[in-house]
């Protein structure tokens, strides 16, 4: 923690201007206090970590504050702070909200509004994100989560393909049509953002990331920008080459042969990697509530229409359901949304049965349409 009540119950914040040899100098002279439970504090200013406050080893108040605070945790809320101050945004650097029984890293007062700033270096179930930022939301606080840069690949700049673990994926954003993830680097002082994304199978996604020096941020944070049509035909370019792989190796792995009902729709239907049309295999908003790879689920809507005499244009409500139960693929959520959506997209494209053809450059726009420009 970078905040202590002093003796004379002033707020004392540890910031990047106070040198070591100044907080040693008030190390000895002073002591420190926790501003909530008001134990006295150790001022520690070694040589490893940035300077900062601990409670002893026997203190009670550990569920509120982080006493086994990574160097980057430290590292980034004394960044940030300093960073808005000297742009003149109100902040306070973690405060605590008696109302609520939370503190976050940094509180921003911002045109007549609240922000609530948590910088996120460790692993935290999905059920404590969600109960500080409903707590912060009574309140008529803002949350915003920002995460530590994993790792070089989400520094990869342009369109990628990498791997967000689930524990990262529940600070993925929305603004209107477009998925993002703010995650900000305390060596280099850059954030990363990582945006556009679209989900490919289990954790991994394509997007295209972007990089922002400390410097030049603002408040509130820059929007991500969308991305070109270029980049995203190139995307779906790599897309369907994925999906081209991924059914190569089902067929050449699976031990089940026909009994594998995947690779039985494909026997069916006539199908093989290199004569996949290209409408079959796509991403669909929440298609990624599904447990497995799109191409799973289409082939098999696929199948199930042939069997069923349907056309996307007769499927209706309960069509999906009895699809859903027929197919036994394991679906979340809005796993029937995903159908209906891909359905909608096959009636634009008036395709009937895998037989039509669709050319790439009205197939690649309509899915531009639905999952990148924004309404």
């Amino acid at each position: 923690m970078l905040v202590a009540l002093t003796e004379h119950q002033e707020l004392f914040q540890i910031t990047k201007d106070l040198s070591r040899e100044m907080l040693l100098e008030r190390k000895y002279k002073e002591k420190f206090f926790c501003p909530q439970c008001k134990e006295q504090l150790l001022l520690k200013a070694g040589q490893i970590k940035i300077p900062h406050f601990a409670h002893r080893k026997s203190s009670e108040c550990d569920s509120f504050f982080s006493e086994g605070e990574t160097l980057a945790h430290l590292m980034g809320k004394q960044q940030l702070f300093t960073f808005f101050s000297k742009r003149n945004v109100q902040t306070e650097l973690e405060p605590f909200l008696s109302e609520i029984q939370q503190r976050p890293d940094l509180l921003i007062s911002h045109n007549d509004q609240q922000f609530a700033i948590e910088f996120q270096c460790s692993k935290i179930p999905p059920e404590v994100v969600q109960r500080r930022s409903k707590g912060y939301t009574e309140i008529d606080i803002h949350p915003i989560w920002l995460i530590q840069t994993p790792n070089a690949r989400f520094k990869a700049l342009g369109l990628t393909k990498l791997s967000i673990n689930y524990t990262n994926s529940q600070y993925i954003q929305m603004y209107k049509k477009q998925r993002y993830l703010i995650t900000y680097d305390v060596h280099s002082e850059m954030f990363y953002y990582v945006s556009n994304l679209i989900p490919i199978h289990r954790l991994q996604y394509y997007g295209v990331i972007q990089a922002l020096p400390l410097m030049q941020q603002s408040f509130p944070f820059f929007l991500p920008k969308v991305m070109s049509v270029q980049i995203f035909n190139a995307l779906m370019l790599r897309f369907i080459a994925y999906r081209n792989q991924y059914v190569h190796s089902r067929l050449l792995l699976s031990k089940k042969g026909v009994n594998d009902d995947f690779l039985r729709a494909v026997y069916e239907l006539q199908l093989t990697p290199l004569r996949m049309p290209d409408f079959i295999g796509i991403p669909v908003s929440f298609a990624q509530d599904f447990e497995v790879f799109c191409v799973e689920w289409q082939v098999q809507l696929f199948y199930f229409m042939h069997c069923h005499k349907l056309t996307p244009q007769k499927m209706n409500v309960q069509a999906i359901t009895y699809f859903m139960q027929w197919a036994k693929i394991k679906g979340q959520g809005n796993s029937k949304k995903a159908v209906t959506y891909y359905l909608a997209l096959l009636k634009k494209l008036e395709i009937e049965n895998v037989t039509d053809e669709v050319s790439r450059v009205q197939l690649f726009q309509f899915l531009y349409n639905e999952l990148v420009a924004f309404g």
